[in-house]
């Protein structure tokens, strides 16, 4: 894996972390970007030793948004505007989606594009020098159905309408204060308390937090009572080997040690 690579996966124990790595651009993001980003998600849930997914830019900015070189396509042509547009979705749709917990570490920029794969992952933590925004009504575009979803289910419909109606940039304190992010530190300590909160999900059962995004994510799409699907998922976890070893720990007064 090359550095020059404009975005890749470390892998760090039991956490994998995804770089936006085009620093000179402010990690802008392509269409080859958008791409390997779906084929990283799916590499970092099917590698077993991964159990949470990171995704950070290089440099001083999370991304900046589309790449302005590309636009001139789009423009131009409305297939080329069909095929980013089906390959952004397929991308976003990928980490939204995906099996094991996410975090978005936040740094300066985190715009457009950027904003929309900061929405798909599970959590977002910034530093102080975060700016986030989602600008289509500063260029006369409209933001997708799932994308608008995903911002609505954050901030909620006015918010999110604030957001989108003005194309404004939000500053980090704002941010953390609507729930656009849920943690928010002084610069030099962003790197220590995404670690430490990773670790703390890593020490706890994995079979519980898959379990629970799977259910949060249900609940987002709209289900509001138990069917039998989920039913079986809370009987059958009694059964299971994590319980056995929580309940096994709890009873010792240790600290679990589960295997998956």
């Amino acid at each position: 894996m090359a550095v020059k690579d404009p975005i890749y996966l470390n892998r760090d124990g039991a956490v994998g972390t995804i770089h936006l790595n085009r620093p000179d651009k402010r990690n802008a993001l392509n269409g080859a970007m958008w791409q390997r980003l779906a084929t990283l998600i799916a590499e970092a849930d099917a590698d077993p030793q991964i159990k949470v997914i990171v995704i950070t830019g290089e440099g001083q900015a999370f991304a900046a948004g589309a790449d302005i070189d590309e636009f001139n396509a789009v423009f131009t042509d409305p297939s080329a505007a069909e095929t980013t547009a089906a390959i952004t979705y397929q991308a976003q749709k990928a980490l939204h989606r995906n099996l094991k917990p996410t975090i978005a570490k936040i740094r300066g920029a985190c715009v457009g594009g950027g904003c929309g794969i900061a929405l798909c992952c599970d959590l977002r933590f910034a530093d102080t020098s975060a700016k986030l925004g989602i600008t289509p009504g500063k260029l006369g575009l409209i933001y997708s159905l799932s994308d608008t979803k995903r911002l609505v289910d954050l901030v909620g419909p006015a918010k999110a309408k604030d957001i989108l109606y003005t194309g404004r940039i939000l500053g980090a304190e704002e941010a953390l204060s609507i729930g656009l992010i849920d943690r928010l530190v002084a610069p030099e300590a962003l790197d220590e308390t995404v670690n430490a909160f990773a670790a703390e999900i890593c020490a706890a059962s994995q079979f519980s937090a898959r379990g629970t995004k799977r259910i949060t994510q249900m609940i987002l799409d709209g289900a509001d009572d138990d069917t039998a699907e989920t039913r079986a998922l809370f009987v059958e976890a009694f059964s299971g080997a994590d319980f056995k070893e929580g309940f096994t720990a709890f009873g010792e007064k240790r600290k679990p040690k589960f295997t998956a």
